[in-house]
């Protein structure tokens, strides 16, 4: 598994929002279409995971829940006192509260405090009281001596020791248990990490018995891989991250150079978007494939199709009992295509304003190749960054017109908190189990106090996800489209290295400076006039806003309702 691949499967573990979000939207809904994932990311490993962890946190919560209710009939007395001594401390892990007045938290403290003691002094007092009892009646607590011996032989002399502990012990066997439940199951998954996710881990097999759930796994394997984007909110670009650059140029197709004259034509010129699209995917395969050296090459680049639409569809009634599906984009068996042909490609690019897009996507990973000396020795090995740098070119030909767009999306790491499956597996078992500890502190209390309510809710999702499966036939317009992207959940919200901003600002310069020249040769081979389009593409790359993290602003900016700034040179 690859790295960012390894730190969402802990993501199930670590993050119980991360993997209840990801269960729902990618295995509730089978008509739900899967947005792409981009640099080795593999979504099976982290549905296999996440559904291991929501096995295990139904035992736990069963197994607290099922503690809590024998406590009740055996010591019902210690079992409420555990109970309200819990709430204080689940509170306190509230982000309201804790982020909330000083005042508030010190008397939650207080409470909190004041709860231990009492459950503390109550489980003390009960057990004396119930060997002095014992004692001033004659009626030892233990089995052993509780009735007379019908043999003749005299009962035992209440023991009021032993007595006394069997009562404490009674009194803190559910505080005890439950909490040595839900922390034997925080160490256990701490083991997982270290066993299963650490580096160099191979990919689960995620097996199932259940049809209906092998044919949505089945899906989402190669949706996985597809080169069509269905999104059901404004991102085109789900799974690559946030738009982080963009700009675009238009220019005249009827205007031409001719013996070093520019002149406008009747007729624009005949320009090819498909064929536009494959010369510009030639130049920018060079940068990886045509170098002099193999080390100057970008050998994570990759090049690749990006269909998108909006993935709304209105369902015919009159094709509700037909084979077909309802639109072209949804297949003979009612699922949204994930592959579209080269066929259907040509189709699009040609087609501007069709309810679906083609782009060309550009995307670099950002692991660095190692780093050798002249003899073959390693300097450095290869560190692999993380962040995600994509490009989508749009290129158009509409009303005489050659329209190009440029949008470069950057999708940072994985959260922090994900990484400790590379610490883990060096550390001792003892170190492994303070971790786990001392990572949960209160959340643990809350887990306890939590663990009743979270059974009642497993069990009503169930009922209502058995008795409300979505069915397309039932709606006249179905939403077919992604909600979000698994990998764009689990990424930090901003690059975590300066030496990452730079490089994402690098290869933007790099890939759109190639377009560019691209373009400019490809209309130039054809005698269209490039005076616009060089002037056009001088403002947008050398003098327009640059957003982001350690971004620098040059040349004229505008800011605010029908403000414009523009840069020009002095004429005489």
């Amino acid at each position: 598994m690859g790295n960012v691949t390894r730190y969402l499967c802990a993501a199930a573990y670590l993050d119980s929002g991360f993997r209840d979000k990801v269960l729902a939207e990618l295995l509730f809904d089978q008509y739900r279409a899967i947005p792409p994932s981009y640099g080795g990311f593999d979504l099976m490993p982290v549905i296999y995971h996440c559904r291991r962890s929501r096995t295990m946190l139904v035992v736990r919560d069963a197994l607290i829940t099922g503690f809590f209710a024998i406590g009740c009939f055996v010591a019902p007395l210690s079992t409420f006192a555990w109970v309200t001594t819990l709430i204080p401390f689940a509170l306190l892990t509230v982000d309201g509260i804790r982020r909330g007045p000083l005042f508030l938290r010190a008397m939650i403290w207080l409470w909190a405090g004041y709860s231990a003691f009492s459950l503390v002094f109550l489980a003390i007092f009960t057990a004396l009281f119930s060997a002095l009892f014992a004692a001033a009646t004659g009626l030892p607590t233990s089995r052993r001596s509780s009735f007379p011996d019908i043999y003749g032989i005299e009962p035992a002399a209440p023991d009021i020791v032993s007595d006394s502990t069997g009562s404490l012990l009674q009194a803190l066997m559910v505080p005890a248990i439950t909490l040595g439940v839900a922390l034997v199951y925080r160490i256990a998954i701490y083991l997982t990490l270290v066993g299963g996710l650490k580096p160099g881990a191979p990919e689960p097999i995620l097996r199932t018995t259940h049809p209906k759930l092998a044919r949505r796994l089945d899906y989402i394997r190669g949706a996985q891989w597809g080169n069509i984007t269905m999104y059901a909110n404004e991102d085109a670009f789900l799974g690559a991250g946030t738009i982080q650059r963009s700009w675009s140029i238009a220019v005249e197709l009827d205007r031409v150079r001719e013996n070093h004259r520019p002149s406008r034509r009747a007729d624009p010129v005949d320009i090819d978007p498909v064929e536009l699209h494959g010369f510009v995917r030639g130049r920018l395969i060079e940068m990886r494939d045509r170098v002099l050296r193999p080390n100057e090459g970008i050998q994570r680049l990759d090049i690749g199709d990006h269909v998108v639409t909006r993935g709304i569809f209105t369902v015919a009634d009159g094709q509700r009992d037909r084979a077909t599906g309802p639109h072209p984009m949804i297949d003979r068996n009612g699922l949204p295509r994930y592959q579209a042909t080269p066929e259907e490609i040509a189709a699009i690019a040609r087609h501007p304003q069709g309810g679906v897009r083609y782009y060309q996507r550009v995307t670099i990973n950002n692991a660095g190749q190692e780093i050798r000396d002249l003899n073959g020795n390693l300097v450095a090995p290869a560190e692999d960054q993380e962040a995600l740098t994509s490009a989508f070119i749009y290129l158009a030909v509409e009303g005489r017109m050659l329209y190009t767009q440029f949008v470069v999306t950057v999708l940072p790491p994985a959260h922090d908190l994900y990484h400790v499956v590379d610490s883990l597996p060096a550390m001792t078992s003892g170190r492994i189990t303070w971790e786990a500890v001392k990572v949960l502190k209160l959340q643990l209390l809350r887990d306890v106090l939590a663990a009743p309510v979270r059974v009642v809710r497993t069990i009503v999702q169930s009922v209502r996800q058995s008795s409300m499966t979505p069915n397309p036939r039932d709606h006249i317009v179905y939403p077919y489209g992604a909600r979000f992207s698994v990998r764009e959940l689990g990424a930090s919200e901003r690059l975590q290295t300066h030496i990452q901003v730079l490089d994402v600002g690098k290869y933007i310069k790099m890939i759109e400076q190639r377009l560019t020249e691209a373009v400019l040769d490809f209309l130039e081979e054809r005698k269209v006039e490039t005076g616009a389009y060089r002037l056009q593409a001088a403002s947008v790359t050398s003098y327009s806003l640059s957003m982001g993290p350690g971004g620098t602003i040059n040349g004229p900016i505008a800011f605010g309702e029908h403000a414009s700034a523009n840069y020009g040179q002095a004429r005489d």
